[in-house]
């Protein structure tokens, strides 16, 4: 006997209130009242055996069930806007992949054309995320992230280690030992200081002032491939500027790091069995290969 689905005002309370974790804002928001509100979501707790909200007179927060419930229902959501919003293409299957913009802008955007090419049946949604949120909410299917530590209820893999050596533009005065960088234009990025190799090389006490500073370790490497300085590099976000010359590397040594770049998906998404061929090509993808050439002295 097919079950009957809960109504689709009790699933909007639900994920109003569980949003703003706020009955009278998700009142507000369907234009309901409170009570309906309330009413609502506790027919979906009598259905599933379990309390989604913990109450404190007014206050309310989503329990450990809860989080899992909106979230398995967030996927459904985004699925069913997907219908409406994407044009139907018999034998496709459309995936969303979310990074941040380093990785977007200067790992995925130069590989997944070839995913695409070696998969007819698939499209891609690329997006620009700060973190796994967008997984987490059903917006996207995968998040590629550096450094993303735990994520509660989502499955990761790691694709890739890393490690930072210093880059340039090509040059013919360009520093050919290490401790020539004293003399060198250096461009310093807070989240990759300078101390982080020259320890690793033994001249943590070399003293190197930076003529330049960057916010973020994508504007430092514009700032080296125009020919403002030396930058240190994560390996795999220069990894195409090597293979083209628009960069060169200066010395053998690195620096590993302990972060990793990690694949994260919501391990109940309706879409897991495509998500994880995606996954092993892009581990594939993203394997380190050959050491740079390094800049000739």
């Amino acid at each position: 006997m097919a079950v009957r689905p809960p109504s689709l005002r009790a699933i909007a309370a639900f994920e109003a209130a569980a949003r703003h974790e706020s009955f009278t804002k998700a009142a507000d928001e369907l234009n309901l009242t409170q009570s309906a509100i309330s009413h609502a979501i506790r027919s979906l707790e009598v259905r599933l055996g379990v309390d989604l909200f913990e109450r404190f007179g007014r206050n309310v927060s989503l329990t450990e069930p809860g989080r899992a419930f909106v979230s398995r229902l967030r996927l459904s959501l985004n699925l069913i806007s997907e219908a409406f919003e994407t044009p139907v293409r018999p034998g496709r299957t459309r995936l969303v992949v979310a990074a941040t913009a380093g990785i977007a802008e200067r790992v995925l955007a130069t590989r997944l054309p070839g995913f695409l090419a070696g998969h007819p049946d698939r499209e891609l949604e690329l997006r620009t995320v700060t973190g796994a949120s967008e997984v987490n909410a059903g917006e996207a299917d995968v998040a590629v992230l550096y450094g993303a530590g735990a994520c509660a209820g989502l499955t990761q893999r790691r694709l890739a280690g890393e490690a930072l050596f210093p880059v340039a533009a090509p040059s013919a005065d360009l520093p050919r030992r290490p401790e020539e960088l004293v003399h060198a234009p250096l461009i310093h990025q807070p989240e990759h200081p300078w101390r982080l190799w020259l320890e690793q090389v033994g001249l943590g006490e070399l003293p190197t002032h930076a003529t330049l500073t960057a916010d973020s370790p994508m504007a430092a490497l514009e700032l080296a491939r125009n020919g403002a300085g030396v930058c240190l590099a994560r390996g795999l976000l220069v990894r195409d500027d090597l293979r083209t010359g628009r960069l060169v590397r200066l010395f053998d040594a690195e620096a590993p790091l302990r972060e990793d770049y990690t694949a994260v998906w919501n391990p109940a998404s309706p879409r897991a069995e495509v998500i994880r061929p995606f996954v092993d090509w892009l581990a594939a993808t993203l394997d380190p290969g050959p050491a740079p050439a390094l800049h000739a002295a």
